[in-house]
């Protein structure tokens, strides 16, 4: 049997937002949008549980990961999930360790500017209140400049 857990969901060029899931493995493949991989990247016992195929998907940068030294050491594509760690599973994380997070990643962000305009006609306004062109859905970074 699932069990609900509260998350941390983190997308592109958004800031971090709580969320209840109810603890499947389909219910956080919704969330990545696709297989999740996790990764353990914080002293704390969380995990990044991300869309295992997110950088070769050509997902939308989110954010990077830093080691240590404050040196990025890896970047996360696409959308994932922070989640508590159980004794065999994921749970949810403690009031505690979400403030920390929505903290942590709502002050780093990856934004992506096109190195040449969009060839579309379209135009649309994203969460933060910035127009922008509809770009085709998969992102190849060689045609993008990030800006951290």
């Amino acid at each position: 049997m699932d069990n609900p857990m509260k998350v941390l969901v983190v997308e592109p060029m958004k800031a971090p937002y709580e969320r209840e899931i109810s603890g499947s493995l389909a219910s956080m493949q919704e969330v990545v949008g696709g297989d999740i991989s996790a990764t353990y990247p914080f002293d704390d016992p969380i995990a990044l549980i991300h869309n295992d195929l997110g950088k070769l998907e050509g997902l939308p940068p989110n954010r990077l990961l830093y080691d240590d030294n404050g040196v990025p050491y890896d970047m996360v594509c696409g959308t994932f999930i922070l989640a508590g760690l159980g004794d065999e599973n994921f749970v949810s994380l403690t009031p505690e360790q979400s403030q920390k997070y929505q903290r942590h990643f709502g002050r780093h962000m990856i934004l992506v500017i096109p190195k040449e305009p969009a060839k579309t006609k379209k135009k649309e306004k994203n969460d933060m209140n910035i127009w922008h062109d509809i770009a085709p859905s998969r992102v190849k970074p060689e045609d993008f400049w990030a800006v951290i």
